[in-house]
């Protein structure tokens, strides 16, 4: 067990609960402090002087209100918070560079300082193209044949449809629709500059921004890479890792005190949950990996992920076959089905993940060695400690995490809801998009370093509201919140 878990146990404090109040605690209060669940004022910048919770810590978050009629961008955010459109599909988000246009289907994104005390939005753009046109486990061979993405390569360029293959007339547009384009700000928020970092990928769903300042991102297909890129501009070309599997990536979290990169697949609903581990001689202290020399593994949690609803469950990690050949084709009947994995995080000794399917949150204690459902909406309470008719988390999808463990939730379904994940596993919300959930959803979030804007994105809706389909929609916000949080994105580097 996690020192620090074993010493709550002794102390008489239910692990459980505990463990939920360490995401308040995480990374910011010291552990004497935690466990004696002693008052005092926090540190942090806009906190007010509020009971604490358990851990010690009353998070900024909780002095919100509920969610107030919509603004004149159609977003609900609680009293003191504002937005702004930052970048509209289709669009050049700088009248000064009509070049470069936004891409559709925003999708995970992530956070860099740079050097001259602004900030780089990286955002992934999850277009469709053939290789997802019909679904990403097609039943009809043909339509299999070319829902991957290694069939479309084969192909060639294609630039009318294709007949006499399909019952209808499939058109192609190649290269693959889908990559990676930053949003770059000075140190006083105004945006300088809109570019392209990634191109000639498909369905890039979400990822994650490394210690060294890069990003790694993947694509959501059933024989999709993972790939690294610079958030600067002209920072170098993306390369693609291959000790990630052949599977449909989702989000990327990295613990680079023991040289693992974890991540999560999304494809069916019956997924499972991935590590890459590199050996020492493979990645230096204060470096990077060497891709080539990872192992994939996959999770296995033999009690069962019910018995982890209930509390703390040991888990194991098994080599996966990682030869080229698509997870799905390869899957060991040891590992374990989770339902949709999506968002995934580490802090302070913790892999922290989301499943969309059951709407759970899930820890990883990384020294004890255990996983627990740390949310599930079956359990309660619902509803919301600022307005008890707001519903509880449904599709819980991207998360970001900041340093003292305030998890922001976005939902792909549900209310089209950002929410705070608090304490004692009630949820307030942040804010409400405009939009129909069933045809679009949120994602993307990430704070800027002064830990006072939060950037978000509404997939597949234009500032209107109107929700459009795939490749014609996409809206990022910029919300300016009346304190800030404690976050320490890296430095964006080239690659």
């Amino acid at each position: 067990m996690n020192p620090i878990l074993q010493d709550a146990a002794n102390k008489g404090l239910p692990r459980r609960t505990f463990l939920r109040n360490l995401l308040m605690a995480a990374g910011s209060v010291p552990a004497a402090h935690v466990l004696t669940a002693c008052g005092g004022e926090a540190s942090t910048p806009g906190l007010r002087n509020n009971p604490v919770s358990p851990s010690g810590r009353t998070s900024p978050f909780a002095t919100m209100g509920p969610l107030l009629a919509p603004d004149e961008n159609g977003v609900r955010l609680p009293a003191g918070f504002t937005s702004r459109v930052v970048a509209v599909v289709n669009q050049p988000p700088l009248a000064s560079n009509p070049g470069f246009r936004w891409h559709s289907d925003p999708d995970g994104a992530g956070m860099f300082r740079t050097d001259d005390g602004g900030w780089i939005y990286v955002s992934n753009c999850e277009a469709r193209d053939a290789t997802t046109l019909f679904g990403q486990i097609p039943d009809t061979p043909v339509i299999s044949d070319l829902a991957s993405r290694d069939s479309l390569a084969a192909l060639g360029t294609v630039t009318g449809p294709i007949t006499g293959l399909l019952p209808v007339s499939v058109p192609l547009v190649l290269p693959f629709q889908g990559g990676a384009s930053a949003l770059r700000f000075d140190k006083n928020g105004t945006l300088v500059d809109a570019y392209p970092i990634q191109r000639n990928t498909t369905t890039n769903c979400s990822g994650g921004a490394t210690p060294w300042g890069t990003w790694i991102n993947g694509e959501e297909i059933a024989d999709g890479y993972m790939f690294e890129a610079s958030p600067l501009k002209d920072g170098g070309t993306p390369i693609r890792l291959d000790r990630f599997g052949r599977k449909a990536h989702e989000q990327v979290a990295i613990d680079a005190k023991r040289r693992v990169i974890y991540h999560t697949e999304d494809i069916t609903g019956d997924d499972r949950f991935y590590r890459t581990i590199f050996a020492a001689s493979d990645w230096p202290e204060g470096g990077k990996p060497d891709y080539s020399k990872g192992v994939l593994q996959v999770l296995a949690v033999d009690a069962g992920i019910e018995a982890a609803r209930r509390g703390p469950t040991p888990v194991r990690w098994v080599n996966a076959v990682d030869d080229g050949t698509p997870q799905f084709k390869v899957y060991q009947a040891e590992t374990t089905v989770f339902a949709g994995n999506e968002g995934v995080w580490f802090l302070n000794d913790f892999v922290f993940f989301t499943t969309k399917g059951d709407s759970n949150v899930w820890a990883i204690d990384t020294v004890g060695g255990t996983i627990e459902s740390i949310y599930n909406p079956e359990d309660g309470p619902v509803g919301s400690p600022v307005d008890n008719s707001e519903p509880p988390m449904i599709g819980v999808d991207n998360i970001c995490v900041t340093l003292d463990g305030e998890m922001i939730v976005v939902e792909d379904g549900g209310d089209m809801r950002a929410m705070v994940l608090l304490p004692d596993r009630s949820t307030i919300p942040l804010l409400r998009l405009p939009g129909d959930p069933s045809g679009t959803e949120v994602t993307g979030p990430a704070f800027s370093p002064d830990g006072r804007r939060l950037y978000i994105a509404n997939q597949r809706a234009l500032p209107d509201g109107t929700t459009t389909s795939f490749g014609q929609g996409g809206t990022i916000y910029e919300i300016t919140m009346p304190f800030s949080v404690r976050v320490d994105p890296p430095l964006a580097r080239r690659l």
